[in-house]
């Protein structure tokens, strides 16, 4: 179940989220041959590719005037968690495309029905857990509340763990390199089967900033909000003496 998580992780990362479904023409003859369609669809990402444009070296999100007006920064308005989150949503479209890749393989290992859900689920849940309670926060954003989708809190308390500590590196190569590699974010397997997998002294000398100097918390949960509140508080300040100098100037 570990290997087909991660190879279902690693198709959706790298093939819907980062749109590279639109430039294998296998994949979209296969699409069409199962579709009887003529023509496959262009993949939007669903903001993934935005989310890597705003994110900084060091995993904070910018929060400068030229990001914030940005097209790219457009998209993301209005979504909570940046589309860094397993919402309840994802999480069910993540369900369905483990029924449909895991129950022909757990049919021939002779699992029945019944076994096929718990596996399927249990893991699918697994995977949400991890992910909610490493990505969102890694990039400074809130944690991520039940009404929401799985709770990030939940797990919050193996980001000290070994584990963590190398997905918290693994996917951060992926955002340095721009998401040419290290695709796989909770379960690392398919990566190193297909050679995308990227040593961490090879992705950190190419960092813009030398890693482990940046001077951040690896789970920040939160910043992100502060950060945009503490901009509105200065530019509050700057307009009132701008205001009060207009005033004076007047007078």
């Amino acid at each position: 179940m570990y290997a087909m998580v991660s190879v279902n992780e690693y198709i959706t990362h790298r093939y819907y989220q980062h749109a590279e479904f639109n430039k294998n023409e296998t994949l979209k003859k296969v699409w069409c041959f199962f579709t009887r369609q003529t023509e496959a669809p262009k993949v939007g990402g669903g903001g993934h590719i935005e989310h890597h444009a705003e994110t900084l070296d060091d995993m904070s999100l910018k929060v400068d005037d030229g990001w914030m007006q940005s097209e790219p920064a457009k998209v993301l308005a209005g979504n909570t968690y940046r589309g860094t989150a397993f919402e309840w949503d994802i999480t069910g479209l993540m369900t369905l495309q483990m029924m449909i890749t895991c129950v022909p393989v757990l049919a021939i290992m002779g699992f029945g029905p019944s076994a096929m859900a718990s596996l399927i689920l249990g893991s699918t849940f697994l995977h949400a857990l991890v992910w909610n309670s490493l990505h969102p926060a890694m990039h400074g954003l809130n944690e991520v509340p039940l009404a929401d989708g799985v709770p990030s809190l939940w797990f919050s308390r193996f980001r000290d763990s070994k584990y963590y500590e190398y997905l918290y590196e693994n996917h951060q190569g992926h955002h340095v390199l721009s998401g040419k590699c290290n695709y796989n974010v909770c379960c690392p397997l398919v990566d190193h089967v297909l050679g995308t997998y990227v040593e961490p002294e090879d992705w950190k000398a190419k960092a813009r900033m030398p890693i482990g100097s940046e001077h951040r918390e690896f789970y920040p949960a939160g910043e992100y909000a502060r950060n945009l509140a503490e901009k509105a508080a200065a530019k509050a300040i700057r307009d009132a003496s701008d205001s009060q100098q207009a005033e004076v100037v007047a007078a």
